[in-house]
């Protein structure tokens, strides 16, 4: 049988007690209702931010090999119920199957039907919220390379061959078998078909996956106070209350917190890992399914290192002895402390990331100790009356939690500001940070009166009486209820993207280059994913002109050379925004030496044309080239365009 949660203390607790308790914990739980009836587009009038993309399938900025039989894009809050989803594929309007449909509240899906031709295809979508006011538009670009093959059925007296059929203009083509399509093999150069392999599912990162997903937040959060309360108890009974292990209901307590801590793990890995393979990958509660956390970046990483920490907990939780052993004791702390620190570990992208993975560790540390020591304390510690050895309990908490509190609040406000910035109003992030810091602060009110009380009435005290007990214990519980509350509202800060942090990963550049004229008309950061000789992705960001942008061109021109001239790349960017030729469709760089990089653009003023700059590509071996650049008028190879912008609001 599992030993209740909360069980009676060392003590006999008043029948009074009890009723107090009961009061204390329904008023917590009204009051995680009221806050999950507060969720963005639930309150009438509550202003909200445009929603965002997490993901899609395709990949935005990807390329596969054949037509989808979908477009499928994941967003960050809820959709209404009036969406729609676009494509054009090289500037050509395509008719898809039918309208986009909301597969879950987060999900929009549309049937393509007739395979999409190969070449550069924008999905532009627009969506509403949950009241179907509009709540945000925009695309993802991805590209075909190989259009899908197609075959008749076979009629009588003609050839039935394996199955197989290559487009001979297109060697290497592939694509989905469905209804009418067949896939057709990748071939060699003397023409003998090559085995594929099907290309797994698209992998998100966590930091940035599970927005919107109820199942997600709600596993962490059991598996966040678990874990806080399991280490905060071992930790308040180690530096304060050695005695504790004594008492069987100690024992059954931490046994108890630690099935709940592991229940709600269970659940946060098999959802999470859901959630960074949006496009498949098998059910939630499949081990082959959590293995793709390993690819969904440290935050994910760490989750399963949390189920492994957790599991390896038991060994003090079910021996809290050993917490007090010096033998033992490094390793009956390090342990759930281990555990404690990943809970910090949540956003692993953005500015100043390195800074936030410190300060959430030390967040989730100190927050254990505080909220995870009271919770023992009024439920175990002062659940009755008893012996000196809960005097010096309580006295050792308050020495405890103290810096505990000062930690939490500056790691906090360190977070606050790296995600939210001066947004608190104008994102749901920031609004539940606000609504966080106001509960926090009421805690910190209760916890500095508790203190205060604890000073003043156990200074000379010898034993702990039954009224002593028991107006700590309700002091104690309201601390530890309002601090349920904060971590509700910490689990429920995941479903949102903050305004600091993209929802796509960052690409490293290599080269960035600031391209102006004269006039000082246009203002174009031009930046390259490698500077030496192969495959070279490029990244074009427009800072000006603000609008009257018709046309926009980026040449690059090759060293002296009668192999290869140069590239124009049409970018397709009318105002402030950007637009990604991907390093894996890239420019081929074959040649080493000083190339030339110029944009030319159509504006208002007239065609204007940036003062070049050298972009020196070195040798495979990283070695630079001498080379001299001979401009050439013609013989200019025109690149498709392969990305449409995202521009700025």
């Amino acid at each position: 049988m599992i030993p209740p949660l909360f069980p009676l203390g060392p003590g006999a607790a008043s029948g009074a007690g009890r009723r107090s308790f009961v009061r204390v914990l329904f008023a917590a739980v009204v009051s995680v209702i009221v806050l999950l009836g507060l969720a963005p587009g639930s309150a009438a009038g509550a202003p909200a931010a445009e929603n965002t993309v997490v993901s899609s399938s395709p990949d935005n900025g990807g390329s596969i090999g054949m037509s989808p039989d979908a477009i499928i894009i994941v967003f960050a809050e809820e959709l209404g119920a009036t969406n729609s989803i676009s494509v054009t594929c090289d500037g050509e309007p395509v008719t898809l199957a039918g309208g986009a449909e909301v597969v879950d509240d987060t999900t929009l899906e549309v049937e393509v039907g007739t395979p999409l031709p190969q070449g550069t295809c924008v999905a532009s979508w627009a969506v509403t919220g949950t009241e179907d006011q509009p709540n945000g538009n925009g695309n993802i670009t991805f590209i075909i390379e190989n259009d899908t093959v197609t075959t008749e059925p076979p009629g009588e007296g003609d050839a039935v061959d394996d199955g197989t059929t290559v487009d001979a203009s297109t060697p290497g083509a592939a694509s989905t078998p469905d209804a009418t399509t067949i896939p057709a093999p990748t071939v060699d150069a003397e023409g003998n078909p090559v085995a594929t392999v099907a290309a797994d599912p698209a992998v998100v990162d966590l930091s940035v996956a599970g927005s919107g997903n109820a199942a997600v937040w709600l596993g962490r959060l059991i598996s966040t106070l678990g874990i806080a309360t399991l280490f905060g108890s071992l930790l308040v009974i180690t530096a304060a209350w050695p005695e504790g292990v004594e008492y069987l209901v100690t024992i059954k307590f931490l046994r108890a917190v630690w099935i709940v801590a592991m229940i709600g793990t269970l659940l946060y890995v098999a959802f999470a890992s859901a959630a960074v393979t949006p496009d498949g990958g098998g059910g939630p509660f499949s081990p082959g399914t959590w293995a793709d956390l390993l690819d969904a970046g440290w935050a994910g990483r760490l989750t399963l290192l949390r189920l492994v920490l957790l599991i390896a907990s038991a060994w003090a939780a079910f021996r809290p002895d050993r917490a007090i052993d010096p033998t033992t004791q490094l390793v009956a702390l390090g342990i759930p402390g281990l555990a404690a620190a990943t809970l910090g570990i949540s956003r692993t992208v953005g500015d100043l990331a390195a800074l936030g993975v410190l300060m959430g560790v030390l967040h989730a540390l100190a927050m254990s100790v505080w909220v995870g020591g009271v919770i023992l304390l009024a439920r175990v510690v002062l659940a009755g009356p008893g012996d000196e050895d809960l005097i010096h309990a309580v006295r050792g908490f308050g020495r405890i939690s103290t810096p505990a509190i000062v930690v939490t609040i500056v790691t906090g406000l360190v977070q606050m500001f790296r995600l939210d910035g001066g947004e608190l109003f104008q994102s749901g992030h920031g609004r539940v940070v606000v609504l966080k810091t106001v509960v926090v602060a009421v805690m910190i009110f209760v916890a500095f009166s508790a203190r205060q009380f604890v000073a003043q009435r156990l200074n000379r005290a010898q034993q702990m009486s039954v009224g002593l007990s028991s107006r700590l214990r309700r002091a104690f519980g309201a601390e530890a209820a309002i601090g349920i509350v904060a971590l509700v509202l910490s689990a429920w800060l995941l479903a949102f993207t903050p305004p600091n942090v993209d929802a796509v990963s960052r690409v490293d550049y290599a080269v960035e280059q600031t391209h102006t004229d004269v006039g000082g008309i246009i203002d174009v950061e031009v930046s390259f994913t490698d500077d030496t000789v192969g495959t070279v992705g490029m990244q074009v960001e427009v800072k000006a002109p603000l609008e009257g942008l018709t046309g926009l061109d980026v040449v690059l021109t090759a060293p002296d050379n009668p192999a290869l001239v140069g590239y124009r790349q049409s970018i397709p960017i009318t105002g402030p925004g950007f637009a990604v030729r991907d390093e894996s469709v890239g420019f081929p760089l074959t040649v080493a030496g000083d190339w030339i990089v110029t944009v030319e653009a159509n504006t208002t003023s007239g065609a204007v044309v940036s003062t070049p700059q050298i972009f020196q590509v070195r040798d495979a071996d990283g070695a630079a080239v001498e080379s001299v650049v001979t401009p050439p008028a013609v013989s200019i190879v025109e690149v498709p365009v392969t990305e449409t912008p995202t521009t700025e609001a």
